[in-house]
């Protein structure tokens, strides 16, 4: 239960804190996405897309735009996680780049193509490259965090 807090705390901070502190071109980075790539490496399948329908739901509902697919791209996530969890070994450098800048990439995709099938218009600008190297700094911070700690 705690897990399903911390998720809401951290959606909270990244809507009210992040918008303000590291928003870059009205870009912020994801850190539930990254939140939910560290949990799904470290614990069960069933547990990792719980917590996935949950932040994506959280994070629908609370989104401005009115754009439902947070659920989708979420769970989305957990899958590829999954993917590279069973394939590769986590620790090497190269291959958490990877996950990171695959992760990404999908779920940049993912919203495009949302956006396209519903209004029509798909663009991918200079603030989705942005929002990558955001997610990935932020995620080899915390991830080189775990390690030490």
């Amino acid at each position: 239960m705690r897990i399903y807090f911390l998720a809401f705390v951290l959606l909270l901070f990244q809507m009210s804190v992040l918008t303000r502190i590291l928003s870059i071109e009205y870009t912020i980075p994801d850190l539930l996405t990254i939140f939910i790539i560290l949990y799904t490496l470290k614990n069960p399948p069933a547990q990792a897309f719980k917590l996935a329908v949950f932040t994506g739901i959280m994070q629908d509902l609370l989104s401005p735009t009115g754009l439902l697919f947070n659920t989708f791209t979420k769970s989305a996530i957990v899958v590829v996680t999954l993917m590279f969890r069973e394939k590769f070994y986590y620790s090497s450098v190269f291959v958490r780049g990877l996950l990171i800048v695959a992760v990404t990439l999908i779920d940049i995709g993912i919203k495009s193509s949302i956006i396209f099938f519903k209004t029509g218009i798909f663009e991918v600008g200079y603030q989705q490259m942005v929002y990558l190297l955001m997610n990935f700094i932020i995620f080899y911070a915390v991830s080189v965090a775990d390690e030490l700690r």
